[in-house]
C-alpha cells in the first residue's frame, strides 16, 4: 500500500509542462483515481468479509468461488492500465524532454553563433579600422592636387564659364558616341581626341565636358576621374609631367570605386609614399591602373592638354592605347593642339574619333563669346553706344577666325579704350595669336609710365619661374621696387593676369612666346626681351636671388626655440622670408637649367652658388624648413651635383 500511495506523489507530481502533454497526463491522473478504486474496493469488501457471519460468507464463496480472485484481478488490470498509460505519457514527456533538450541546443549553438559572428565581425571592424588608416594614408601620399579645386582655379584664372562655350558639342555624333556605352548597335568610340590651335577653347570645353558628365545620378553614371596638365610655371605643384597625371586620375578613381585601392595597397606598403614619386612611380602606376581596370566598374578619364605634359607623354599615349585593349569599360576623352599624335599606338583606330576644332568651325560659340564680351563691354566700358557696340560686334567677328583667346586679348584691350577709339584699337590688331602676342610686345616697347626694360623683366621672370609669383617675389627677382613692380605688371596686362596678389601668364601660348623669344627663335633670332637670350633670364634671377638671401641669418623668426618642430611655427606678421620665399626654394633650379643651357660659361654662377652656400647654407636649409620645403631642397641639390658633374 506504501508503494501504491508514493505513485501519486512521484506520478502527479507538479510539473511545468508543455500544453500538448496535459491530456496524456489527464488520461494518467483518471487511471490512478481507477487503480484507488478498485483497491478501495477490494479492502472494503474485505473489511466487511472479515465482520460478516461466517455463514453469510461461506455461501456467497459457494455461489461464486473465483470472487475474490476477480476482486484481486481488477485491482492488477487497474495497475496495469496505468502502468501501460503512464508509459505512454512517459514516452510523449521524453520526446517533448528531447524536443527541448534539442531547443536548447540550438538555442545555445545560435547564442555561440552569434558570439563568433559578433566577435568576427569585431576583428573585421578592427581589421577595417586598421586598413582604412592605411588607405587614408596611401590616399594622401597618392594625392597630387584635387582636380575639382583645379577646375574651380582654372575658371577664376581665366573667366566664368558660359554655357555656349561647349553646349555645342553636347549635340556632336562623336560626342553622342562616346557617351553611350550601348555597344550592341554601333561602332564604340571609346577615345575621344579633341584637338586645335592654342586658344580655341579646348581646357573651357572639357570643363563644360566634365560638368555635363559630373551632373548624371552618381549612382548610374561612370566614375569621371580627370586631370589638367599645365605647363612648368602655372602652378605651384608640378602638373606638366605624366606621372601626375595618372597619380590624379587614380587618386580621384579609388575615392569614387574604394574597392579599387587593393591593387595600390600591395606596393605601397612596402615602399610607402616613395611608390609615387621614385624614377619607376609612372611604370609601376601603369601596371596598377591596368589591374584596377579589370575590377572597375566604367570610367571615364579626361586629360586636358597633353601639349604641356613635358615629361612622359609618350608613356601616357602607350598607357590609353593599352588600356583600351585590355577593358571595354574605361573610356578616355583627350585634348591637346594637333602637333601631338594621340593615335600613334593606338591598335584599332575604329574606337576612335576626332574633333578638330580648326576645322569643326566654331563660328557659332565664338559669335556667341562675342556676344557675351559684348554685354560686359556695354556696362563698364566708356563711350560704347548701341551702334559703335555694333561695329565692333562686325570688326571682331571678321578678324576673330574662330580663336577664343584672340578675342578675349581685344576686349581685354578694348577695356581700357574709349568708346570712340575702339575701332581702331581693333583694326590695329593683327589677327593671329603670334602677331597679336608681337603687337603687344610693340605697346609694351612704348610704354611712358615705367622704362619699357623693366616690364621686360618682369615678364622674363613670370616666364621662367617654376610656379605663379606674388609682386614681392617678382620685385626679388627683378630688382625693381615693388611700386615699380606693380606699375610694370600693370602694363604688360596683355601678357599678364593677377588673381589675389599673385601674377602668371594669361595662357599657355603667352609663355610659349615669350620663351621663344627668349631662346631666339623668332623671325630675327635676336631676343627682343632680353640680351642673352634664356641664359641670361636665368642668370639674372639666380644673382638676385643670391643678393636678396644673404639676408638669412640664424632663428630668422626669433623663435628662440630650438626643439620646436617647424609645422608648430606660425610666421611673424612681417614675414622676412615672404619676399625671398620663391629664391630659397628654387634658386638652385634656375642655377641648374642655366648649366644646362650654356656649359662654357657656367663657372662664374657655380662659384657664385657656393660662396652662397659657404656662408649662408645653414641658414639657407633653416628656412626651407621653415617653409615645408627642405625635401624640395634636397631633390634640387642633387639634381645640380649631377648637372654639374657632366657638364664640367
Amino acid at each position: 500500500m506504501d508503494w501504491y500511495c508514493a505513485l501519486t506523489e512521484h506520478l502527479l507530481r507538479d510539473v511545468t509542462m508543455n500544453k500538448s502533454l496535459e491530456r496524456p497526463l489527464e488520461l494518467v491522473r483518471q487511471r490512478v483515481i481507477g487503480l484507488y478504486k478498485a483497491i478501495l474496493r477490494y479492502q472494503m469488501n474485505s473489511v466487511r468479509s472479515y465482520n460478516d457471519p461466517q455463514v453469510f460468507v461461506f455461501l456467497r464463496s459457494l455461489a461464486n468461488g473465483k470472487y475474490w480472485d476477480d476482486e484481486l484481478d481488477k485491482v492488477k488490470d487497474a495497475e496495469t492500465t496505468l502502468l501501460n498509460d503512464w508509459k505512454t505519457y512517459d514516452g510523449v514527456e521524453a520526446k517533448e524532454l528531447s524536443r527541448k533538450l534539442v531547443e536548447l541546443a540550438k538555442e545555445v549553438e545560435e547564442q555561440l553563433g552569434v558570439i563568433h559572428q559578433d566577435l568576427r565581425e569585431f576583428i573585421d571592424q578592427q581589421q577595417k579600422i586598421q586598413a582604412d588608416s592605411e588607405n587614408k594614408e596611401c590616399i594622401w601620399d597618392l594625392r597630387v592636387v584635387n582636380p575639382q579645386d583645379d577646375v574651380k582655379r582654372i575658371e577664376d584664372e581665366k573667366e566664368e564659364l558660359f554655357d555656349d562655350a561647349y553646349k555645342w558639342m553636347l549635340e556632336d555624333d562623336k560626342y553622342a558616341a562616346f557617351t553611350n556605352w550601348d555597344e550592341s548597335n554601333r561602332l564604340p568610340c571609346r577615345l575621344l581626341w579633341i584637338k586645335g590651335p592654342a586658344g580655341t577653347g579646348k581646357t573651357m570645353l572639357l570643363i563644360g565636358i566634365i560638368r555635363e558628365l559630373s551632373d548624371q545620378p552618381a549612382v548610374l553614371a561612370p566614375t569621371l576621374s580627370y586631370f589638367f596638365c599645365q605647363g612648368q610655371g602655372k602652378t605651384d605643384s608640378p602638373l606638366n609631367d605624366a606621372t601626375a597625371a595618372l597619380r590624379s586620375l587614380i587618386w580621384m578613381l579609388v575615392i569614387q570605386q574604394p574597392h579599387l585601392i587593393s591593387h595600390l595597397q600591395a606596393d605601397y606598403k612596402h615602399s610607402r609614399g616613395a611608390f609615387f614619386t621614385d624614377k619607376n612611380a609612372f611604370v609601376a602606376l601603369s601596371r596598377v591602373v591596368q589591374n584596377m581596370l579589370k575590377d572597375a566598374r566604367p570610367v571615364y578619364f579626361i586629360v586636358d592638354a597633353l601639349d604641356e605634359c613635358d615629361q612622359g607623354l609618350q608613356g601616357l599615349i602607350n598607357l590609353i592605347s593599352t588600356s583600351l585593349t585590355l577593358s571595354d569599360k574605361v573610356r578616355w576623352l583627350v585634348s591637346s593642339r594637333p602637333d601631338v599624335d594621340v593615335l600613334s599606338k593606338l591598335k584599332n583606330l575604329d574606337i576612335s574619333r576626332i574633333v578638330d576644332l580648326n576645322a569643326h568651325g566654331l563660328d557659332g560659340p565664338v559669335n556667341a563669346y562675342i556676344m557675351h564680351k559684348l554685354s560686359a563691354l556695354e556696362k563698364h566700358g566708356k563711350g560704347y553706344t548701341n551702334s559703335i557696340l555694333a561695329d565692333v560686334s562686325d570688326q571682331v567677328r571678321q578678324r576673330a577666325e574662330s580663336t577664343f583667346l584672340w578675342v578675349a586679348l581685344v576686349f581685354k584691350s578694348l577695356e581700357k579704350v574709349h568708346g570712340e577709339y575702339a575701332l581702331k584699337t581693333i583694326k590695329d590688331m593683327p589677327r593671329g595669336l603670334p602677331k597679336l602676342y608681337d603687337h603687344m610686345m610693340t605697346r609694351i616697347e612704348k610704354v611712358e609710365m615705367v622704362d619699357p626694360q623693366d616690364c621686360k623683366r618682369v615678364l622674363v621672370a613670370t616666364s621662367l619661374a617654376y610656379r605663379p609669383l606674388t609682386l614681392t617675389e617678382i620685385a626679388a627677382l627683378t630688382g625693381l621696387s615693388l611700386g615699380i613692380t606693380q606699375t610694370a605688371v600693370d602694363e604688360c596686362g596683355s601678357f599678364l593676369t593677377t588673381k589675389r596678389e599673385t601674377v602668371s601668364l594669361i595662357h599657355q601660348s603667352a609663355k610659349d612666346y615669350v620663351e621663344n623669344d627668349l631662346k631666339g627663335l623668332d623671325k630675327n633670332h635676336k631676343s627682343r626681351l632680353q640680351l642673352g637670350g634664356l641664359t641670361q633670364g636665368h642668370a639674372d634671377i639666380i644673382r638676385r636671388s643670391v643678393d636678396r638671401m644673404s639676408t638669412l641669418r640664424r632663428d630668422i623668426y626669433d623663435l628662440r626655440q630650438y626643439g620646436i618642430q617647424s609645422k608648430d611655427i606660425t610666421p611673424p606678421v612681417e614675414d622676412p622670408l615672404a619676399p625671398i620665399r620663391y629664391p630659397c626654394v628654387f634658386w638652385l633650379d634656375h642655377l641648374r637649367d642655366a648649366i644646362k643651357e650654356n656649359p662654357g660659361n657656367s663657372k662664374e654662377l657655380c662659384d657664385l652658388g657656393f660662396k652662397f652656400l659657404e656662408e649662408h647654407f645653414l641658414h639657407w636649409l633653416e628656412s626651407l624648413s621653415l617653409l615645408h620645403r627642405l625635401s624640395a631642397g634636397i631633390i634640387s641639390i642633387r639634381e645640380l651635383l649631377i648637372v654639374v658633374q657632366v657638364c664640367l
